[in-house]
């Protein structure tokens, strides 16, 4: 136990900067195909290192392309996916390696997707045993756990609709109780109530960036927001490579997760 606690406290180490989370996300292809903007995983990585994020987090294949471009940045490989987008349900999500073979590529954290409230029990049953089944094996090897728990509502027949604060709170909880040693989830717009998720959750909670928007700018207001509730940081990674201009989005939300810059401060950067 003494190793393997070592062994997450130095990997944990390369992915925090002064106890905060920013993380420049690649994973996308193996769901979506090749987004604009997401193909090439070596220029990912070092657009990553440039411009002030602390880790990458990509699947076992593009981790062996982008490997030399790494530097100190830290390592999330995820080990889970669903079908491909021309398949069914993405809810449904399977193991594709294991602990120990993120390990042997250097991985610093791995990542497994666990949606909640989605209206099936058996799916939902077994990406809960799955994150279980994960989190045991990372206690083995000293690999740190990051939950990326999604409260879907479907069960509210409302499938558009965004997850109450008390959604937010359960996604949370769950991290701790299946044994993850980061959150990952989305931020539901309501401050006030992520915060008391947060704190009610005794673990460090990143933000989802989610899909671009329309309003290049809404991405640093929802960032504040969710640093200002006690977040740690976040992975943001449509609204940075699927940008006209990643570089500079990149170092504007480095400025609120990082350096704890305002919102008018990370503005005047990314119009730069």
């Amino acid at each position: 136990m003494i190793t393997s606690d070592l062994g997450k406290r130095m990997r944990i180490r390369r992915i925090m900067r002064n106890g905060r989370v920013l993380v420049l996300p690649f994973d996308h292809p193996i769901y979506f195909g090749p987004l604009p903007g997401s193909e090439d995983p070596a220029k990912l990585t070092a657009l990553a290192r440039e411009n002030g994020a602390t880790a990458v987090l990509l699947t076992a294949g593009a981790l062996r392309q982008a490997a030399p471009e790494t530097g100190d940045l830290g390592v999330i490989m995820r080990i889970d996916t669903t079908i491909s987008r021309l398949g069914g349900p993405d809810t449904v999500m399977h193991l594709l390696h294991d602990v120990e073979e993120a390990s042997s590529l250097g991985a610093d954290m791995v990542v497994v997707n666990c949606y909640i409230g989605i209206g099936d029990t058996d799916i939902e049953h077994d990406l809960l045993v799955k994150l279980a089944d994960v989190s045991a094996d990372c206690e083995k090897m000293g690999m740190p756990l990051c939950g990326e728990i999604i409260p879907r509502v479907s069960y509210k027949d409302q499938p558009n609709a965004m997850p109450t604060s008390e959604d937010m709170a359960i996604a949370m909880r769950y991290g701790l109780e299946y044994g993850c040693d980061l959150v990952k989830t989305v931020y539901n717009g309501d401050k006030a109530g992520y915060a008391k998720a947060i704190s009610k959750s005794h673990l460090p909670v990143i933000m989802a960036g989610g899909p671009k928007s329309d309003d290049d700018t809404a991405i640093f207001r929802q960032l504040k927001e969710v640093m200002d509730a006690g977040a740690v940081g976040a992975a943001i990674g449509r609204r940075v490579w699927g940008s006209d201009r990643p570089e500079v989005t990149l170092r504007a939300i480095k400025s609120i997760v990082i350096d704890d810059a305002s919102v008018e401060e990370a503005l005047a950067i990314f119009m730069e």
